[in-house]
This record gives C-alpha cells, sequence and structure tokens, in this order.
C-alpha cells in the first residue's frame, strides 16, 4: 500500500509540475510569423529589387524602437522609430521627426553587393497594428507600411516601399 500511495504522490507532483501557463488557455499561444516585404528602385539595387526577410531583430527603449532586417542577400534595413506619438495602431512616423530626448525616425538601407549605405530623406512609416505578444507576457506585435526616399550623401536617390508584419519587441 506504502508502494501504490507514493506512485501516486509522484505521478500528481509530476503532473503539477509539467503544467504550463500557457496550458490555461490565457492567452498562450504562438505568435504569428515574421513578414517583411519591400521593393527598392535605384542606385546599386536596379529597378524593383525585392527585399524579403531573412531574418530581423528588434530593440525597444525609452529612446524609441529600432527593427533592423537583414534580406536574403544581406542587404540590410534599419528603421529607427523615435518615441514621438508612441507605437499605437495608427500612428504615422515622419522621417526626420525629432523627438524631445534628441532621437530621430529614420531609415538606414546598407547595399552590401556595392557597399553603399543610404540614409532616408524623406517619407513615413505607418502603423497599422500594434497587438499583445502572446508568447511573451509583456511584449508586443508590430505591423505597418513605409514609403521612404533615401540617398547615400552626393549619390543616387533611391525608394523603399513595403511593409512589415508582426516584428516582436
Amino acid at each position: 500500500m506504502k508502494t501504490l500511495k507514493t506512485i501516486c504522490i509522484l505521478f500528481l507532483s509530476v503532473l503539477i509540475i509539467s503544467c504550463s501557463k500557457k496550458d490555461d488557455g490565457d492567452g498562450g499561444g504562438t505568435a504569428p510569423e515574421a513578414e517583411f516585404s519591400a521593393t527598392i528602385n535605384g542606385g546599386g539595387f536596379g529597378s524593383n529589387y525585392a527585399s524579403r526577410l531573412g531574418f530581423y531583430s528588434s530593440d525597444y527603449s525609452d529612446n524609441g524602437l529600432n527593427l533592423s532586417v537583414t534580406d536574403a542577400n544581406t542587404n540590410v534595413v534599419s528603421i529607427f522609430l523615435n518615441n514621438t506619438g508612441g507605437f499605437g495602431s495608427g500612428i504615422t512616423k515622419i522621417i526626420g521627426d525629432v523627438a524631445t530626448n534628441g532621437f530621430v525616425t529614420n531609415v538606414v538601407i546598407r547595399d552590401q553587393t556595392n557597399q553603399v549605405t543610404y540614409n532616408s530623406s524623406d517619407g513615413e512609416i505607418n502603423i497599422l497594428e500594434n497587438v499583445a505578444n502572446p508568447e511573451t507576457e509583456d511584449g508586443r506585435l508590430i505591423s505597418g507600411n513605409f514609403t521612404i526616399t533615401a540617398t547615400s550623401g552626393a549619390g543616387p536617390t533611391i525608394t523603399l516601399t513595403g511593409n512589415f508584419k508582426n516584428f516582436a519587441y
């Protein structure tokens, strides 16, 4: 009988320990997959270069939000959003806007093949959605679109249009 009690206690202990918060149906789940799609025209990119998500990183602080995308050809698109107006759905971030803390909304595009960096000179980033991330308690998922004009100093002007979806921060 003592063995039966021990087995029951062991079974219940394993059952209790193996249950996680996500099993309780309280919002736990899997975040939708991140997406990025952009078309770049001009400069070393030529005409209608399709930039697709290879991988991305995000960095959020009191200064703002940085979303950095590396595409399949190792080109990099970095989107810097200052904290002016927040990051809620429906917010439009204007290129060149300077927040009270001095941080600027900006986009930097790095053409790895030609070793050229383009800095945004005009455009906007529209935040279409900002929702809770089901995978992390305080995390968010942000989605939006953008239309950007950028130059490489004295070099050519390029345009960047596209969207990002479900970027976690």
